[in-house]
């Protein structure tokens, strides 16, 4: 799934192209299960221009005239394509935009292969409830060690989760959880409430360096290749990754570990990132203690 580098990528490129077009035409393809209010809303866009683009954690939303907006969210598989000319489309483009701006004609194709991804029509309130939905944008604002450390103990649970629980951090995902977290020296089943102050200052240096490097590297592309920018390029993120499908630890040679959490699988060095757990009272020795009393 794209995560907050990549739908920044796609987001940036898409405002340094399409600001200004206004929308001639759009296609939905046949195959493409999508409730009919959205396709309603959809034809009801047509001729509205595009003021800008930004993105709302894993959100790609394209500003319409008379705030209207139209919100991608790529899913497993999604991807938007802008081409020159209307070409070939691949077998999983579900809708076209056909754009254009003083004669320049472009197209947006929406490609989603499994299907999970969602297009929608939203007005301004709309919109504001989205973006409610979120927890904290780390790469938006200057966020404090302490304030990042409230945050992230809201919720009593492993650290990897609260990463990945766009209620609390928005816009991380698997991989780059999975790196900063390495990046930090902290196991992923360490729970919240053992994060202390100064854990809480490297977890969010780490995430902001990792999220930083996926932007510049303009993503990451798996070996599926489903991620690809606009113009159909793959990121360069997956030749700088830290731990994230390793084998062997790159900082001390020892055997990575992978495992399960929740679902989603999961890398670590037992030696740079050992589960360290808070000391508990022993109730069996305690009430040894007090039959000698």
């Amino acid at each position: 799934m794209p995560e907050l580098p990549e739908v920044h990528t796609i987001s940036q490129d898409l405002k340094n192209n399409i600001v200004g077009y206004k929308i001639e035409n759009i296609q939905i393809e046949r195959n493409y299960k999508i409730p009919e209010i959205e396709k309603i809303r959809l034809g009801k866009i047509k001729d509205k221009k595009i003021s800008d683009v930004e993105r709302i954690a894993k959100n790609i939303v394209i500003k319409l005239s008379e705030n209207e907006f139209l919100v991608f969210h790529l899913a497993m598989t999604g991807r938007i394509i802008l081409t020159p000319s209307k070409e070939k489309k691949d077998k999983w483009t579900k809708i076209v935009f056909k754009i254009s701006k003083n004669g320049d004609e472009k197209y947006l194709k929406f490609c989603d292969m499994r299907q999970f991804g969602k297009i929608k029509v939203l007005d301004e309130k709309s919109l504001s409830e989205l973006r409610n939905k979120y927890g904290l944008d780390i790469l938006e604002g200057n966020i404090t060690p302490d304030k990042f450390l409230e945050i992230i103990k809201s919720k009593n649970t492993t650290i990897k989760n609260a990463f990945m629980d766009q209620k609390i951090i928005s816009g991380v995902g698997n991989i780059y959880a999975t790196d900063a977290l390495f990046l930090a020296g902290i196991n992923p089943k360490t729970r919240t409430k053992d994060i202390n102050l100064q854990k809480s200052e490297n977890l969010l240096s780490s995430l902001k360096q990792i999220l930083q490097e996926g932007i510049k590297n303009r993503g990451a592309t798996l070996p599926d290749e489903m991620y690809v920018d606009i113009f159909g390029k793959p990121g360069n993120q997956q030749k700088h990754f830290k731990i994230y499908g390793k084998k062997i630890c790159p900082r001390c040679g020892a055997r990575v570990s992978f495992e399960k959490i929740n679902g989603r699988g999961t890398y670590s060095c037992p030696v740079c990132q050992p589960l360290i757990e808070r000391k508990t009272k022993n109730p069996q020795k305690t009430n040894q203690q007090k039959s000698l009393l």
